[in-house]
């Protein structure tokens, strides 16, 4: 099972590869060129940035997943070792949390008073990055409890190993 779930990771890895090199580039050109006089066409560069930065934060939080499911093969996943990696994936996920956010202010203030942001629904595409927040927002607690959870997992294990 254990070979499945990397089998995953590593297809998440090629899939932000494939992202970062191909499809975040492609469509913020496509942006650009389709907004060229407008607001929107000098948001190329910050939003390509962004959306590179995003997937950045994917890679080195599934890295961290790697190293707890090497833990959990092992049998040792209540250590200290645990602990770094889930850190490391709240720290991950905090840091594209707040990269939606920045998205989000930047595309409401930058796309109110543009006219063609207005014919591709302004409000739905805020309403989509309202709903990533939200999302994003929830797995950072999420994680944030886990990490607690395993914080009294591993202070438990290292009472039970004294005791015995």
């Amino acid at each position: 099972m254990l070979d499945v779930l990397k089998g995953i990771v590593v297809l998440i890895w090629i899939g932000c590869l494939w992202g970062q090199a191909v499809v975040v580039p492609t469509l913020s050109q496509a942006v650009g060129d389709l907004f060229y006089p407008q607001n929107q066409a000098a948001m190329r560069w910050p939003y390509l940035i962004a959306g590179e930065l995003f997937l950045l934060c994917v890679e080195i939080a599934f890295g961290a997943v790697w190293r707890l499911l090497t833990l959990s093969g092992s049998g040792r996943v209540f250590t200290a070792k645990a602990l770094t990696c889930v850190n490391w994936v709240i720290g991950c996920a905090a840091a594209a949390t707040a990269l939606t956010l920045l998205v989000l202010v930047v595309f409401l203030i930058s796309g109110w008073n543009d006219p063609v942001i207005e014919t591709m629904d302004y409000y739905a595409v805020a309403f989509m990055l309202g709903v990533v927040l939200i999302a994003e927002i929830g797995f950072d607690l999420l994680m944030t409890v886990m990490r607690g959870l395993l914080r009294a997992a591993t202070d438990q294990s290292d009472e039970l190993e004294q005791v015995i």
